[in-house]
Order: C-alpha cells, then sequence, then structure tokens
C-alpha cells in the first residue's frame, strides 16, 4: 500500500530541488548582466563577423555575363567563393588605373597590350596583374616578389630574343607557364581562388613537367606521390556526375552527354594528313562538315568558357597544327630529294597514298636507314605539340613537342648532307679507280 507522508515527502524534496534550479540559473544571469555592464567604453565587445554580400557593381556585371552566356561558369564560382561572401567584387579586381606600378610594368612588358577587353565598360581589364591581388594580400605579394616565379615573363622575353617565335607559337608554347610574373591565379584558379587547389601538386604539374623540369613526374612516382595519388582514388565515385565537377575529365569534352562516339568536335589532326578531320575510314571531310565540327567541340567549350576565349584558344591550337605540318613537308621534301639523288630510300613509297603518317612508319631499326628512323621520330614529336596544344598543356606543347620536333629537323638536314657528303667522296673514290 502506497505511505501518503513518504510520498508528500518525495513532492517536497523535488519542488525545494527545482527552486534552488531556477535560483541559481536568475542568479548567473544577473551575474552577466552586472559583468558586461562593467566592460570599458574602450574596450569594445567583440561582435560576430558579418558577411557583405554582393554589390552593386558586381550585380550589373553578373547580370550582363548572363544575358550574353559569357564566362557564366567563372560567375558561379565567384558567387561561391569567400571574395563574395566577403563583398570583394568583379570591380574590386577588373578596374585599375595605368598608373598603377604593377599595371604600368604589365603595359610595358607587353603583357596586358596583347589582348583588349571587349567589354563595352572601358574601365574594365580582362586580365588582373598580381599587383592587384597585393592591395589587399600585402604580405603573400611581397613573398611572391621575392621568388622566381615574379621573373617568369622576363625571362621567355629574353629567351625570345634568340629563338623568335611567332606570336601563335609563344601564346601556346610560352606565355601560360611564364604569365605567372604577373597571374596569381596560375596557383590558385578562377573564380574561387582556393587555397586547398593551390596546394595540390596539381597546382604545379602545367609549368612543372616535362623533359627539363619534371618535377611532377618525379614527386609522382616517388613514394610521397603514390601515397597523394592513393588518397584521390575516391573522387569520381563521390562526385555525383562528371557535369558537377569543377574542372573537365577526358568523358567531358570527348564524351559528352554519355555519347560513345570519342571523335566528337574534333576538326583537325592527326599531324601528317593535312588540315582536315579524317574519318576511321581515310575520308576527309569537306569545309561544311568542319565547320559543323567545330561548332560541335566549342559547344562543349562554352558550358565554362567565353566564346571569344574558347574560339581564340583553337584557333591558337590550329596554328601549331599547321606550322608542324610544315616542319614535316619540309622533312619529306629533304628526304624525298635524297630519293632523286639516287639515294636508296623506301619512304616515299611506304608514304604514297597514306592518310595516316603515323601508321605508315613503323620501321625497322635493323634495315632502315638512319634519316628514316629520325623522320618517324620527327612526326611522333610533331603528334606531341598538336596534342598538347589541343589539351593546353604548355610543357608538351613546347618542351617535348615542339623544340624536339625542331631538333629532329635539325638532325635530318645533318644526316642529309653527310649521306650527300659521302656519296660524293664514293663517286670521287671510283673516279680514281678507273
Amino acid at each position: 500500500m502506497l505511505n501518503p507522508l513518504r510520498y508528500a515527502n518525495t513532492s517536497i524534496t523535488f519542488f525545494a530541488a527545482v527552486l534552488l534550479l531556477v535560483w541559481s540559473l536568475l542568479t548567473a544571469g544577473c551575474a552577466t548582466q552586472k559583468e558586461a555592464a562593467t566592460i570599458p567604453a574602450n574596450e569594445p565587445a567583440s561582435a560576430p563577423k558579418t558577411e557583405r554580400g554582393i554589390t552593386g557593381e558586381s550585380l550589373r556585371c553578373i547580370s550582363c555575363h548572363e544575358e550574353r552566356g559569357v564566362a557564366h561558369g567563372w560567375v558561379a564560382d565567384w558567387e561561391g567563393s569567400a571574395h563574395a561572401r566577403k563583398g570583394v567584387g568583379c570591380e574590386a579586381c577588373h578596374i585599375n588605373t595605368d598608373t598603377e606600378p604593377a599595371i604600368k610594368e604589365a603595359l610595358e612588358l607587353a603583357y596586358l597590350s596583347a589582348e583588349a577587353c571587349a567589354c563595352e565598360d572601358i574601365r574594365v581589364s580582362r586580365r588582373v596583374v598580381a599587383g592587384n591581388c597585393g592591395k589587399c594580400h600585402l604580405k603573400q605579394y611581397h613573398e611572391f616578389m621575392k621568388s622566381r616565379h615574379s621573373l617568369g615573363w622576363k625571362r621567355m622575353l629574353d629567351c625570345n630574343k634568340s629563338i623568335a617565335p611567332s606570336l601563335n607559337a609563344r601564346s601556346a608554347q610560352c606565355e601560360q607557364c611564364h604569365n605567372i610574373q604577373f597571374k596569381c591565379d596560375s596557383c590558385h584558379t578562377r573564380h574561387t581562388f582556393s587555397t586547398l587547389e593551390a596546394r595540390t601538386p596539381e597546382a604545379c604539374r602545367t609549368c612543372h613537367s616535362g623533359t627539363d623540369s619534371s618535377q611532377y613526374e618525379i614527386y609522382l612516382a616517388s613514394k610521397h606521390g603514390v601515397l597523394y595519388s592513393a588518397s584521390q582514388s575516391f573522387i569520381l565515385r563521390d562526385t555525383r556526375s562528371v557535369g558537377s565537377m569543377r574542372s573537365p575529365v577526358c568523358v567531358t569534352c570527348h564524351m559528352p552527354q554519355g555519347s560513345h562516339d570519342m571523335s566528337f568536335g574534333l576538326a583537325y589532326g592527326p599531324v601528317g594528313s593535312g588540315a582536315s578531320y579524317i574519318d576511321k575510314n581515310g575520308n576527309r571531310a569537306d569545309d561544311a562538315a568542319l565547320s559543323k565540327r567545330r561548332g560541335d567541340m566549342l559547344s562543349i567549350c562554352n558550358n565554362c568558357h567565353s566564346p571569344h576565349f574558347a574560339k581564340k584558344s583553337l584557333e591558337t591550337a590550329d596554328a601549331l597544327h599547321k606550322s608542324a605540318e610544315d616542319v614535316i613537308k619540309e622533312a619529306f621534301g629533304i628526304i624525298a630529294g635524297l630519293g632523286k639523288d639516287g639515294h636508296s630510300l623506301s619512304l616515299t613509297d611506304k608514304t604514297a597514298g597514306a592518310s595516316l603518317l603515323g601508321h605508315t612508319l613503323v620501321p625497322n631499326v635493323e634495315t632502315v636507314p638512319e634519316i628514316e628512323l629520325l623522320f618517324a621520330r620527327l612526326v611522333n614529336n610533331a603528334s606531341v605539340v598538336w596534342k598538347g596544344a589541343y589539351h593546353n598543356n604548355p610543357a608538351y606543347t613546347h618542351l617535348q613537342g615542339w623544340m624536339k620536333l625542331q631538333m629532329g629537323l635539325s638532325d635530318i638536314k645533318s644526316e642529309a648532307q653527310r649521306m650527300r657528303d659521302d656519296a660524293e667522296i664514293k663517286r670521287k673514290m671510283e673516279s680514281k679507280l678507273r
């Protein structure tokens, strides 16, 4: 049976405990208010940080870009960046004066004069130099100016005095790495400017790879690099779709919408086949087909880039493709000339009617003359040139492609002269024996 007295005592104890808890909370609140009231006026309490949001100037830029479909991917990146949240808008970076030291230097070294901005606002500069970033990131800018990166463009100009490449060649082969003198976004990619991305080895790979600066390849093959690569193995699995990735992968451009036509949008190549697309049956595309194929590829590029930028980039690669074709023709002409002079060469017979040189030049190194081996190597280097150019890799376009291509042409010229000299000596020896 329930004891009424015991139940009453329990209730009283519980009620007293509740009253004690309430009294403790009230007295603690009063103490807190009293403490806050005694804070000196010259020592303000710290307020929570606020984010200022998008500026009116930036909204005008965004509206124009969205209406015209220009670089909308970059706008989306910026909207999700710390810059946007803190009110650092388009005008902070893209509007500047020619009197600023960093801008003046870029103008004097012809970095900013290479291409005018298409924006209707004449104040806007398409290119942003490191000095712009230094206005806010002063410590980082001064540290950068102490580094070798801050001399990249000047070193390129000094080198160009001796090798004098064409402007198209320089754009595809040299500037994309050496413009780091003016471009913080070489590492902190537009327009998120993520410090995390800049810390990855891939941020360095574009420039620090190839024959004479193969730091990335060396690192990747080390144990440190192997462990780093292994940690990235789940990146595609954890990504819902290729389209949601910030940067394209192979299938983004070559298999859009899940298409299994890996030749989608290709308009030129391979080198040695002339400036036209050739299908799997060896048929060349006519002008109308080429125009459509290029339009198809631009439709992919324009998902992220402005139409002007995408078109110009592909046209620059086209120019490099043609230059590589010209080198092959010159080398082939040298070898054909030797054949006409009576030298025993099979190269002209091998390539007669062939649409793809690379498929015909699989030489037997024991029987093929040295000059034909040199030609086969030259064609391979020409392939590296155009593949590097169309994939926007300056290290492979220049260091592993164009530079080796020029060396190969020089070797062919030297070998042709040696063959002619030997033939002349042999002719004279035979003449004396008679």
